[in-house]
C-alpha cells in the first residue's frame, strides 16, 4: 500500500518531514474509516488550543534566568531562585506545555540558540521576595529552553505515530488501497491507536450515539482499573471475579507473544456477548462488545 509505505519512508528517515506525515496519516486514517482517530493528529498539525490537553510528551522543563544589580554590582544571564514560591507559581517558571503546531515546533529544533520567553514585571516583586538578597533590584527576567529539549518532543511524536503505522500495516498486509476500508474492519484500530500514542493507559469510551457514555482509564496489568471501568459498564462483581480467574488462568507471556486473548477470556467474553444479546447486559449488544474489547486489550497493552 503506497500510502502506508509513504508514511513509514517519512518517519523512518530523520530528515523526513514530519508534518508531510502527519498530513499522509490524516488521509489513512479516512481512508481506514477511522477519521475520529485524526483529531490527535490535526492537534499535533495545528496546534493545541488553551481547552485542549497536552500530552505528556509535550509538557517540557525550563529555566528562569535574569539581569539583576544594585548600587555595586551587576549580574547578567544568571540563574533565578524558584523554590521560595507557591507551588502554582513555581509551575509557570519551571514547566512548558508545548501547544504549537509540529511544524513551528521544527523551527523551534532547528534554531542554533536558547529559546526565550521574557517574565512579565509584575512577577519580578514575587520572585524576589525571600530569593533574591535585598539590595538587588530585577532589571529583566525570563524563561529558556533549548532546541535540543523539542528535538526529543519530536522524537516521541515521531516514534509513537510510526508504531502505529507499522503494526496497523503489519494487520492489514498488502492490499490495494482501495479495499482498505474493508480490511480495517477486522482490525481493532483505535486500541492499536491508543496503545502506540498514548501508552499503557488505555482510554475507553463507550456509548457515542447513546444515553449512557462510560469513559475510564485503563492501566496495562493493572486489573483494578480494568474492573473499574467493566463494573461503571453495568457488569455484575461476579462477572467480574469470573473474568480475574480467567486472567490468571490464561498464561500471560503468550497473550503478548500472540496478542491475542487466552481460551478462558475469550470464553468470558462470549458469556458476556450473550448476556448483551439476551439484555441481561443493558449497555447493549454494539457498546458492549466495544468496551470488552477496549478495556481487556488496554488491560493486556494489546490491539484485541
Amino acid at each position: 500500500m503506497k500510502l502506508l509505505n509513504d508514511i513509514v519512508d517519512l518517519l523512518s528517515d530523520k530528515a523526513g518531514s514530519l508534518t508531510d506525515a502527519m498530513l499522509k496519516t490524516k488521509v489513512l486514517m479516512h481512508k481506514i474509516g477511522h477519521k475520529e482517530l485524526a483529531e490527535w493528529v490535526s492537534d499535533e498539525l495545528n496546534g493545541y488550543g488553551p481547552d485542549k490537553i497536552v500530552p505528556e510528551y509535550r509538557v517540557i522543563s525550563i529555566r528562569l534566568f535574569g539581569n539583576v544589580s544594585n548600587i555595586a554590582v551587576r549580574q547578567t544571564h544568571t540563574p533565578l531562585p524558584t523554590s521560595h514560591l507557591s507551588d502554582k507559581q513555581r509551575l509557570v517558571v519551571t514547566e512548558k506545555k508545548l501547544r504549537e503546531s509540529i511544524q513551528v515546533l521544527e523551527r523551534y529544533a532547528a534554531s542554533d540558540n536558547s529559546l526565550i520567553a521574557q517574565v512579565k514585571p509584575e512577577w519580578f516583586p514575587a520572585i524576589k521576595k525571600g530569593g533574591i538578597e535585598k539590595s538587588f533590584q530585577i532589571e529583566q527576567a525570563w524563561t529558556q529552553f533549548e532546541p535540543g529539549q523539542v528535538v526529543g518532543v519530536l522524537i516521541e511524536v515521531r516514534s509513537r505515530l510510526l508504531d502505529f503505522v507499522l503494526n496497523l500495516q503489519d494487520e492489514l498486509g498488502d492490499i490495494p488501497e482501495d479495499e482498505m476500508k474493508d480490511a480495517a474492519k477486522g482490525v481493532n484500530a483505535e486500541a492499536m491507536f491508543n496503545a502506540a500514542v498514548f501508552g499503557d493507559n488505555t482510554t475507553v469510551i463507550v456509548g457515542h450515539n447513546n444515553a449512557t457514555t462510560i469513559t475510564n482509564t485503563v492501566t496495562k496489568g493493572d486489573f483494578n482499573s480494568l474492573a473499574d471501568t467493566l463494573k461503571k459498564a453495568g457488569v455484575d462483581e461476579a462477572d467480574v471475579a469470573e473474568l480475574q480467574a480467567a486472567v490468571n488462568d490464561d498464561n500471560p507471556a503468550t497473550v503478548t507473544e500472540t496478542k491475542q486473548f487466552g481460551p478462558k477470556v475469550k470464553e468470558w467474553m462470549g458469556k458476556m456477548t450473550q448476556k448483551a444479546i439476551g439484555g441481561a447486559w443493558t449497555i447493549g449488544l454494539a457498546a458492549g462488545g466495544k468496551l470488552l474489547a477496549d478495556a481487556v486489550g488496554g488491560y493486556y497493552g494489546i490491539g484485541s
